[in-house]
């Protein structure tokens, strides 16, 4: 009579081991909820921390951000090249294109940095203003750091308004410029809307039916070609704010007045 041995259970396929059972520990056991976070905020620490690739592309575009600003003050935006650029930040020319597109897109990319800097601080809080200034006043406080920052480098700043007009449409950093552009009229339509519903103390206030960012675009439009103007030596530098506070105030108030009927007929 044949007789098969049955083996025991828990036992390894092919052997008279028995199976041995590790216990296995799930993550959270074990560990107290304090230490559970911190190893969470560990790993969080360290996704947030750029790794070396994007430390070195971060490095990579500080120096040609540098040394295109430093290249465009010294020498002047027409006698600058792309090459120029490249061996003064110490990268292949293949490398700087990787960042900006071309030679006006490097222009875009240092004088929208200019003009961040220039507008820090300038966003406009309606709660906090000035109940004693006149609209022009607001405005032009709200300008005068463009104006300083273009004093310094007149042509420059000719050519990168030039840009923010005709460049690149689908330039990184032309778009980033239309984003300033905005921004500064959505600023002033701001400043101007303090002025929309009473009269702040002894100043003026909007006529009805005023768009206040209708008024902001014109407003920037006036500074755009100011800065043209003087970039192309048609105007010094020097009486630009004058010049400009002019224009703007006459945008605020008119330039023709309604005569009475009567006058008129006589």
């Amino acid at each position: 009579m044949n007789l098969r041995l049955r083996k025991p259970r828990g036992t390894v396929p092919g052997s008279s081991r028995p199976r041995v059972r590790i216990p296995v520990r799930r993550p959270d056991e074990g560990t107290t909820p304090a230490a559970g976070a911190a190893a969470v905020a560990d790993a969080d620490a360290a996704s947030a921390t750029p790794g070396r690739r994007e430390r070195n592309k971060r490095d990579k575009q500080g120096r040609i951000l540098a040394a295109a600003e430093d290249l465009f003050a010294e020498r002047g935006y027409a006698l600058v090249t792309t090459q120029d650029i490249a061996d003064r930040a110490d990268v292949a020319a293949g490398t700087l294109f990787r960042y900006a597109s071309s030679k006006p897109e490097l222009l875009l990319m240092v004088f929208n940095n200019e003009w961040r800097r220039a507008l820090t601080g300038t966003r406009h809080d309606p709660t906090k203003a000035d109940a004693s200034l006149a609209p022009t006043d607001a405005i032009m406080a709200l300008l005068l750091p463009l104006l300083t920052s273009a004093a310094r480098h007149p042509e420059n700043t000719a050519y990168y308004q030039r840009e923010i007009l005709c460049g690149e449409p689908t330039g990184t950093y032309r778009a980033e410029a239309l984003e300033l552009v905005d921004g500064l009229e959505a600023t002033i339509a701001t400043v101007l809307s303090g002025y929309g519903t009473e009269t702040p103390g002894e100043s003026e206030r909007l006529r009805r039916g005023v768009d206040p960012a209708l008024a902001a675009r014109s407003i920037f439009s006036l500074l755009h070609l100011a800065l043209i103007r003087c970039g192309l030596g048609r105007e010094p530098m020097e009486s630009l704010p004058d010049s400009l506070r002019t224009e703007i105030d006459l945008v605020l108030h008119g330039i023709v007045e309604q005569v009475p009927a009567a006058t008129a007929e006589a």
